[in-house]
């Protein structure tokens, strides 16, 4: 084998090893598919992958006259929503890469939003 040859054969493994990194950092964004946030992640950010989604997980007592109430920014929809013995639950994704708000408002039922007595807010970043 030439000097040339093995020069050649180098630069094919170097490539091969480089394409190989760029694919896995473009793979691998290190965000998750799912997160799953409760009352205690009020207030913080959270990051999911593309086509990834939040289960937002809240206390939720079915003999109070209460509901949660939710409002969102534009771009992140709830794809599921459940209530169960003491919790309520909503499952949102966001339609694409940004930042979004999931806001769910603790407010008596048939009171006007503004009467909230406390508010859960969320950060979602979809990267």
């Amino acid at each position: 084998m030439t000097a040339a040859d093995r020069c050649r054969a180098m630069k094919s493994g170097t490539v091969i090893v480089l394409l190989a990194l760029a694919a896995c950092i473009v793979g691998c964004t290190g965000t998750p598919d799912t997160v799953r946030v409760g009352e205690k992640e009020n207030g913080t950010t959270v990051s999911v992958g593309e086509g990834g989604r939040v289960i937002v997980a809240l206390p939720y007592d079915t003999v109070e006259k209460y509901e949660w109430r939710t409002d969102m920014s534009d771009g992140l929809v709830v794809t599921d929503e459940k209530t169960a013995a003491g919790t309520q639950e909503w499952t949102v994704e966001p339609l694409g890469p940004g930042t979004y708000t999931f806001r769910a408002l603790w407010v008596r039922v048939g009171a006007p939003d503004a009467a909230a007595e406390k508010t859960f807010t969320l950060t979602i970043r979809a990267v």
